[in-house]
């Protein structure tokens, strides 16, 4: 069986292509400069959810998915309610250079298996950073990405990083998210500042 390189498990074929699904819908809507670059823990188990399937009215997405995703459309400056259709929405994400990866690129489906996981493709999302996504702000938005916040820090993004405190923000419960919010807004006018 073949080892994907999204998630470092050997897989079968279905698993492979759903990756590869993945990647192609969240290319479309990746920046050509990446201002801010947002690390979530892992893909999500529905495909329904994946922040860059754009979903028609939005029924497709369960609510907590429905949630997230404003949530990061109000991190890049946008009121969610403004846009038709979601791949409007994504558009505009893009535009405001912001970008969602995954430390893990693949649902998993246990918090062993996350944690394995995670272990396994922190080292190789550093690289995927340095020399692949380039962004001026990279933020973490899942607790459980607090193990990779010394190895960012190492690999010379500490003053790049943005934080709650000295922790990830957490974008999928309420609490926090206005703060998060704040954060990325800053970052996001501090970066077109700099290059206007």
């Amino acid at each position: 069986m073949p080892v994907c390189d999204g998630c470092g498990a050997q897989v079968d074929d279905a698993h492979i292509r759903a990756r590869i699904e993945r990647l192609e819908m969240a290319t479309r809507f990746r920046p050509l400069h990446i201002q801010v670059l947002l690390l979530g823990m892992a893909a999500p188990a529905r495909p329904e959810d994946y922040f860059y399937r754009a979903a028609e009215q939005g029924r497709e997405r369960s609510p907590e998915s429905r949630a997230f995703f404003d949530a990061l459309l109000r991190c890049a400056g946008e009121n969610p309610s403004r846009f038709a259709t979601e791949t409007e929405a994504l558009a505009e994400f893009q535009r405001r250079g912001v970008f969602l990866t995954h430390v893990v690129e693949c649902p998993e489906d246990t918090e062993a298996e996350r944690e394995a996981a995670l272990a396994r493709c922190a080292p190789s999302l550093v690289k995927r950073i340095q020399f692949s996504y380039k962004p001026k702000y990279v933020a973490p938005i899942s607790r459980a990405l607090q193990r990779i916040v010394p190895l960012l820090s190492a690999a010379g993004w500490a003053d790049r990083l943005i934080l709650n405190g000295d922790k990830p923000f957490e974008v999928h419960g309420i609490s926090g998210r206005d703060a998060f919010t704040n954060a990325i807004t800053e970052k996001l006018a501090k970066a077109v500042s700099s290059t206007a």
